[in-house]
């Protein structure tokens, strides 16, 4: 085997992209089209990040702005 050869396994830096961009799209949704992340949501939205992610969690799908506004509770429209 050459010296200078890639190891077959990825190297750290690959491992720790891969592992950030699995991280990020765990905070990633599509609204109305558009990826954001959920801080970008409760900016755009007014609210705090956890009642962002409370709502993009419990609102119909697909996700639109409008809907997310509404603020549903306790399952009523």
């Amino acid at each position: 085997m050459d010296a200078l050869a890639r190891p077959p396994w990825p190297t750290l830096t690959e491992h720790r992209r891969r592992a950030g961009l699995a991280r990020a799209a765990k905070y990633a949704h599509v609204i109305d089209g558009q990826l954001v992340t959920t801080r970008q949501a409760a900016t755009r939205l007014g609210i705090s990040p956890y009642a962002a992610a409370w709502r993009i969690k419990n609102s119909p799908h697909p996700l639109t702005w409008a809907g997310l506004q509404r603020g549903k509770r306790h399952g009523s429209c």
